[in-house]
């Protein structure tokens, strides 16, 4: 199934899957995470914890998944986890760094 596309506001849920837009790239710096899409030229700088979720989404990864290690990794309730990282997922979405996939 093809990602959504960004222009449609398609709530993330977490039963989608994430996954790096194929034209991001980043570095890492001082241990945290700047991703960019290439064809933009837009830099996007990560905490620990954004960084983290961007090194989780380097495969393609539910949206759930991400939630449950996060809360493992760091002391974070379900609710909040999941709303920021859908937050930063949808940030990311309109960045072209992370595409969204429904679950099927």
């Amino acid at each position: 199934m093809e990602p959504f596309e960004k222009t449609a506001h398609i709530p993330i849920k977490p039963s989608c899957s994430a996954v790096h837009h194929s034209d991001a790239v980043d570095a890492e710096m001082d241990g945290e995470v700047v991703a960019m899409n290439a064809a933009k030229g837009v830099c996007f700088g990560l905490n620990p914890v954004g960084s983290r979720v961007w090194q989780l989404t380097a495969a393609p990864i539910k949206v759930a998944e991400i939630c449950a290690i996060l809360q493992r990794e760091y002391d974070v309730d379900a609710t909040t986890c999941e709303q920021q990282v859908v937050a930063m997922l949808e940030a990311m979405v309109r960045e072209d760094l992370v595409e969204i996939t429904p679950d099927v």
